[in-house]
């Protein structure tokens, strides 16, 4: 029994993570308000339907229906089908007037009570106003259709309704519709569930049928959400009742809030679910596999997670949980884990203001299909641990990227693939289309066109090698040679789809107008009986038959105007004008003849009538529409299911696409931007020599021809335990390019390890577990957190989490407090780093950090600083120029005001700083009591001492070992007066 179960049965309060409380977060607050998956399975019901029953209104049959659909959907806006219109009702009309700008009515001026207001939309537009509700307000939407016709109702009564049910459940993480989906990206729906000290993780997108499961633990939790960033988790909620008989909520405790609120994107709406979505069902999981295991084998919690995906696909879709794959389970440790603050600081996949634009993932997506671009953001989110693999992929890259004719040519050959995942899942649920058919077809084509050109291109370099030993063991990387035995499959499923795809073809118009419609899409001759019918209903104004229906009741009734006219709603029917009709009613001959006609419709010109000839020729118009319907129908089920009976190897078809487009992506950026294959081992070390920041140079590129601006500086990076050493002190000024560096550095990292070369000269990288970066600023206000605590939060993480395999960078730690605070705290920080030797950037303003930690950091400790050169006149500075290269040293100054000028500030404001930094320097500062804090006076004594030595030509070494050759004694004497008169304070 799963611990959470045990849970709601005790109410314990002793659970770590699930703890009754009434005290909530604002999750937590959002799922008491809004949320009714309780496991009482009881929810809200709309205020007005509530009150429609407490006054005894009474409603139409229609609006009971409808209350009896909103009871079993309470939180969810209820779309009810009327005829050709979707309506809202009561609560929801108000709402859906409101974020839909759509009017709201009532369905009579007597009725008061709130659900006869209603608003509404035409059925065709129910996916952009779904979208609308779903994706921009986060709203879940139910969508009740009728399910059978009028006609079809009256047979049951005069006065049966029409029977509605809900076929469809639309939230966030639920979507397989085309026209709500981002091509090249996923649309995970994740499932969260702990248990033990263990949390279990899955995640599916159900429109590619992608499933993925794990365990982790608290500290690597939130790198694994944001492996997937889901646009919508299931999370459980139970309830219980207290002792003194009310119900007490027993959602996750504070700790785990904090974790998941952390963790999870902002845009991811959380679902609570009830308890037993979380228990597996015999009905959903017999029969499903994860790596050729059954789904009772995972852990608990993982088990927990799996059964809540498939339970809410279920309710979602309608009992289509078939819709997605056996779950894939992954293990935690084959990745690097990225956490929170450094996904987010590195904008990794999404820039700060949460766009793709200006985020890594945009500099290196060079793919040409749908596919591709999601498989990219998924390596890019899960760098490898695994050296074999990172080869393999590497491998495929150095592949194509020396050989650019080949890849030129399959780049132009992937540009005819369609997305051949999400096809296939619309024709698995019941949603497909011709045109899915057709674009599936069109692959299976192009996949072995595809599958031709890369092995005749190998035959054709193989033979042309000279006749060496080992010959024969060169040939295509494992990877793409994979890739080609997943786009061929066996020699009978090749026969399979072969013959599926061409009776899709036959079958199928090639205009993709007709195959979105419901009709019309199948090409004339493939049916003999689909051709009879459509002969039926071909109505050609000129046609001899009906210039002789014509004739012959013009004749028949006396009238030269009569018209035979045919109407797609209405049949064919007789037109007469007024006035002739009036002349014709006055003679024996025409009312004899119009009395055996039947009168239908009188308009202002005319009059209408139909004939038992052409009542039963409508009545054969009407039966060849709905045969030509059927047929079509059949055709299009027969075709889909001959897909479906290859659906597993046109996934892997569709998978291997994908993976041939990343690696020719890999190639083609590699080419375009002059990056190198980097060397990946088991050390740990990091060797770069002139890396590069992808992102800035993209731009520098976008940008060198409108505005000149100049190429990216390289800068190189050697990390690994002393000598060399782990830890890299960082310091230079503002705008000096610090966090450039140690961003791009972080890049090259993630880009070796998902397989991808990289920007730079020279690239060593020993794998990296943990990737942290402590970087910018952000406060947490509605957790009553200070910039500075959310800070001194994520360095706790990091001292508590790196190993010596671990890559942290830090940028300003200690900002935020009182300086000899945050030098002490920064000095701490580095020193445990440098203890644990892991591979540390540290940029900071701190440059006394040398000199007060560097004798305890036992040689890891190494200083470097962001060069600045200055332009003088007449013995004074003229202008500060950031050259962004690193080199070796402390900084100077820190040219705070510098910047500041440079940013436009006021030259009075500018002026009277430089005055302040005068005086502070000069006099000391002050502390709360008025007395001179004389530490803080001695700390910058010894800060601008430094600088001196920096901006000598010897080192401070050479100084006290008294090196006759470092300078001369001129030279020698004016230094140490500087010092002494700096150290004693009395040189300004």
């Amino acid at each position: 029994m799963l611990r959470l179960i045990h849970l709601a049965h005790r109410a314990s309060s002793s659970a770590r993570f699930f703890t009754p409380t009434r005290r909530v977060s604002s999750l937590q607050r959002r799922h008491v308000t809004s949320s009714s998956w309780l496991s009482s399975g009881a929810g809200r019901t709309s205020d007005d339907a509530v009150a429609a029953e407490d006054e005894g209104i009474k409603v139409t049959p229609m609006v009971a229906q409808y209350l009896a659909r909103k009871k079993e959907y309470p939180d969810c806006m209820l779309l009810f089908q009327v005829g050709d219109f979707y309506e809202f009702f009561g609560d929801d009309a108000r709402r859906a007037a409101h974020l839909l700008n759509l009017a709201l009515t009532r369905k009579t001026k007597k009725a008061q009570h709130a659900l006869s207001e209603m608003c509404g939309f035409p059925v065709g537009s129910v996916d952009s106003f779904v979208e609308k509700l779903v994706m921009h307000h986060g709203v879940k939407v139910a969508i009740c259709n009728q399910v059978e016709s009028a006609s079809t109702a009256k047979k049951r009564g005069y006065t049966a309704l029409v029977e509605r049910q809900v076929v469809r459940i639309v939230t966030p993480g639920s979507l397989v519709e085309d026209t709500m989906l981002t091509p090249k990206e996923n649309n995970y729906l994740a499932s969260l569930f702990y248990d033990e000290d263990t949390w279990g993780l899955a995640w599916a997108d159900l429109s590619t049928g992608e499933f993925v499961s794990t365990t982790s633990t608290s500290e690597k939790l939130s790198s694994a959400i944001l492996r997937c960033s889901p646009k919508e988790i299931l999370l459980p909620s139970l309830q219980v009742n207290s002792e003194a008989g009310d119900a007490v909520e027993i959602d996750l405790s504070n700790d785990a809030v904090a974790l998941l609120e952390s963790a999870l994107p902002d845009t991811c709406m959380k679902t609570f679910r009830p308890a037993s979505s979380f228990v597996p069902r015999p009905a959903l999981t017999s029969g499903r596999q994860t790596r050729g295991a059954s789904i009772k084998t995972l852990d608990a919690p993982e088990q927990a997670a799996v059964s809540a995906i498939l339970d809410y696909v279920d309710f979602t879709h309608r009992g289509r949980s078939a819709l997605i794959r056996a779950p894939l389970h992954v293990e935690s440790s084959d990745h690097m884990i990225i956490d929170s603050s450094a996904w987010r600081g590195l904008e990794l996949a999404k820039s700060l203001n949460g766009s793709k634009a200006s985020s890594l993932l945009q500099a290196i997506d060079s793919t040409t299909t749908p596919g591709g671009s999601r498989l990219l953001a998924a390596h890019l989110a899960s760098p490898l641990m695994n050296l074999e693999l990172l080869e393999r992929r590497l491998d495929a890259d150095s592949y194509f990227y020396g050989q650019e004719q080949l890849l030129q040519r399959t780049r132009k050959q992937l540009a005819e693939v369609f997305d051949m995942e999400r096809n296939l899942q619309r024709l698995s649920i019941g949603a497909g289309t011709p045109k899915d058919l057709k674009n599936v077809a069109s692959t299976i084509d192009e996949a072995k066109r595809l599958v031709e050109l890369i092995q005749s291109h190998e035959r054709l370099r193989h033979s042309r090698l000279p006749d060496l030993p080992g010959k024969d063991d060169v040939g295509l990387p494992v990877l793409l040679s994979d890739c080609c035995n997943g786009l061929v499959a066996t020699e009978q499923q090749r026969v399979d789809i072969a013959r599926a795809a061409e009776e899709i073809h036959a079958a199928l118009k090639d205009d993709y107008a007709s195959l979105n419609a419901k009709s019309g899409f199948v090409r004339a001759g493939y049916s003999s009986e689909l051709d009879k019918w459509q002969a039926i209903l071909r109505h050609d104004p000129k046609s001899p038959e009906k210039q002789e229906l014509q004739a012959k009741y013009r004749e028949l009734i006396g009238s030269t105007r009569l018209r035979v006219i045919f109407q797609a709603e209405k049949g064919y029917f007789l037109d007469i004008p007024h006035d002739e009709n009036a002349k014709l009613l006055k003679t024996d001959r025409g009312r004899r003849e119009l009395e055996k006609l039947t009168l239908f419709q009188s308009l202002k010109n005319s009059v209408r009538y139909r004939s038992e000839e052409l009542r039963q020729l409508n009545r054969e118009l009407t039966e060849a529409a709905v045969e030509v319907e059927r047929v079509e129908n059949d055709i299009f089920t027969s075709l889909r299911n001959r897909v479906l009976l290859v659906r597993a190897e046109l996934q892997s078809m569709a998978h291997a696409i994908s993976q041939i487009d990343v690696v020719c992506s890999h190639a083609q950026v590699a080419l375009d931007r002059n990056f190198t294959r980097p060397l990946l081992d088991g050390s740990c070390e990091l060797h770069i020599e002139d890396g590069r920041h992808a992102v800035v140079e993209a731009a520098h590129l976008r940008g060198s021809n409108s505005r000149g601006m100049r190429a990216f500086v390289p800068n190189s990076l050697h990390l690994a335990a002393a000598p060399v050493g782990s830890c890299w002190l960082l310091t230079g000024p503002n705008m000096g390019g610090k966090s450039t560096f140690l961003r791009q550095s972080a890049h090259l990292v993630v880009l070796a390890q998902m397989g991808s070369f990289v920007p730079a000269k020279f690239a060593r990288v020993g794998l990296v577990d943990k990737l942290f970066c402590r970087v910018g600023s952000a406060d947490d206000l509605a957790a009553d957190k200070s910039t500075f605590m959310v800070e001194m939060q994520e360095t706790s993480t990091v001292l508590t989490q790196a190993t010596s395999r671990s890559l942290v960078l830090m940028d300003e730690v200690g900002r935020g407090t009182a300086v000899n605070d945050g030098i002490a705290i920064a000095g701490a920080v580095l020193e445990t780093l440098c203890a644990k030797q892991t591979r540390t950037l540290f940029a900071t303003h701190f440059t006394a950090l040398s000199d007060l930690v560097g004798d305890t950091c036992n040689g890891e400790l190494r200083p470097y600083r962001m060069e600045v050169l200055q332009h003088q006149v007449g013995g004074q500075t003229k202008q500060l120029v950031f050259s962004h290269r690193v080199v070796e040293g402390l900084a100077a100054h820190s040219y705070g005001i510098n910047t500041a000028a440079l940013a436009g500030c006021p030259p009075a404001v500018v002026a009277r700083a430089t005055e302040l930094l005068h005086e502070l320097t000069h006099d000391g500062v002050e502390d709360a009591t008025g007395s001179p804090d004389e530490t803080d006076d001695a700390q910058l004594r010894l800060q601008r001492a430094q600088a001196v030595l920096n901006a000598a030509h010897f080192t401070q070494a050479q100084l006290v070992a008294g090196d006759d050759e470092a300078a001369s004694p001129i030279d020698a004497h004016q230094v140490l007066d500087e010092l002494r008169q700096i150290l004693n304070g009395t040189r300004a």
